[in-house]
């Protein structure tokens, strides 16, 4: 790499908080070991903790056996080591196992005070991971792969966390290398010699090209590039967030069409995107690039009224609104509606995947379309001026002995739309 793996090692530390535990995804494999190592010295020398999180799936019957090694090897080596055991559904693959730990890493990270989890990906998963989204058709965005410094890469258990690599540019070789020089040895996990999956199918199949002389700074420089066009459409996406979005606290946004149709193509999808995301509650939009440019001149250019990617798109008066699809939310077909039990006032959870409440009661929340109870006429006049695909999504909490509380009227201070923050966010890249 162009960039000396150290000096971006020290340099990502230097973005933790001044008091900021360093908490650490721990398997007790070579990669996260290694980092485990520079992260006590680091402590040390700053004094602060260092927390080992070793995250049990219960997917494998050696699971409970391999979590505990873990904890002992890190506990041995002078960590504060934690086990999270996923208590949930059993799951199934890679995709849902990932969800898991990430949501149990973001509690943890919460618990302890910490606003980023430091994650031990290398140069070899960064390779790995640029050809799998190559075989998977991702466009320039995907194609710059994970970053040093990254936004929590799940919404909304992560929101406001963020995620560091400090080895992301160093091999796993040269990790290996630094952990037989301690005489220290790693677990290995038995699901990366599982022919199932297609990141150790491609781990093998990076293997034997290396061995027949291919060099690993043909992808280096590939992603560097990606990455470099990444960062140059960020750049460019702030301001036209800035200029051509408003965000509502009702959850959702007008677009000035008249500014945004003077943007790049590229630029264009960009903040389509990142305002559905932000509209939607959704991890990943389904439906990006040249699709959304189509989504664009069907509702901007002809008029239409459209819905994709969990909003419903449609131009008044020169703003495109971007609005919560109400059957996302109220059910359809022989999916249910949305509905929060809150079983304490003042525990905060969230609705929607969007909004961040603290219920002022305990009861149920559910939205406004799936709501039975009667309105009062002080509330139905305020719901005039609200447009119907807004209002059908609007959280209400119901509650025994009380009239519905729509939260976003009658307890405003207790409600926030966190998807405004989201997509006003624009300083980072590269999950």
């Amino acid at each position: 790499m162009g960039s000396d793996p150290q000096q971006i090692y020290r340099s990502v530390l230097d973005r933790l908080g001044a008091s900021e535990p360093l908490v650490l995804g721990f398997s007790g494999g070579s990669d996260s070991l290694a980092l485990l190592v520079r992260l006590l010295e680091f402590g040390r020398q700053t004094r602060r903790p260092v927390h080992a999180l070793v995250v049990n799936h219960r997917i494998s019957s050696g699971a409970d056996a391999q979590t505990a090694r873990a904890l002992d090897q890190a506990s041995e080596l002078g960590a504060k080591a934690q086990g999270l055991v996923w208590g949930g559904a059993s799951l199934v693959g890679h995709a849902q196992a990932r969800s898991a730990r990430y949501a149990l890493l973001a509690g943890a990270c919460r618990e302890l005070g910490a606003q980023h989890l430091l994650l031990a990906h290398t140069r070899d998963d960064q390779h790995e991971t640029f050809l799998l989204r190559v075989l998977a058709n991702s466009g320039p965005t995907g194609l710059a792969v994970m970053g040093v410094d990254a936004p929590y890469p799940l919404w909304p258990e992560g929101a406001s966390l963020r995620v560091l690599r400090p080895v992301l540019h160093e091999s796993r070789a040269k990790l290996r290398q630094f952990l037989t020089g301690q005489n220290l040895s790693w677990i290995d996990d038995p699901a990366n010699q599982d022919h199932r999956y297609a990141r150790v199918r491609m781990r093998e199949h990076l293997a034997r090209l290396h061995k027949n002389g291919f060099r690993a700074e043909m992808l280096d420089r590939a992603i560097q590039r990606f990455q470099a066009l990444a960062r140059d459409q960020l750049a460019a996406l702030a301001p036209a967030i800035q200029q051509s979005v408003r965000f509502d606290r009702l959850g959702f946004a007008n677009l000035a069409v008249e500014s945004v149709a003077k943007l790049d193509s590229s630029i264009r999808q960009l903040l389509l995107e990142k305002v559905m995301l932000a509209v939607s509650g959704a991890g990943r939009c389904k439906h990006r690039g040249l699709v959304l440019e189509q989504l664009w001149q069907q509702v901007a250019i002809i008029g239409q009224t459209q819905t994709k990617n969990g909003c419903v798109l449609q131009v008044k008066s020169g703003q495109l609104w971007v609005m919560r699809e109400p059957g996302a939310v109220c059910g359809r077909g022989k999916k249910p509606g949305l509905r929060v039990e809150v079983k304490t006032a003042g525990q905060p959870v969230w609705f929607d995947a969007r909004w961040q409440i603290k219920p002022p009661m305990s009861g149920t929340i559910v939205p406004l379309g799936n709501c039975r109870e009667p309105l009062s006429p002080a509330q139905l006049a305020a719901l005039k001026a609200i447009p119907s695909f807004v209002r059908q999504t609007l959280p209400v909490l119901l509650c025994d002995g009380h009239k519905p509380n729509l939260l976003c009227l009658d307890a405003p201070q207790t409600i926030s739309f966190a998807g405004a923050a989201r997509g006003l966010e624009t300083g980072t890249c590269f999950a």
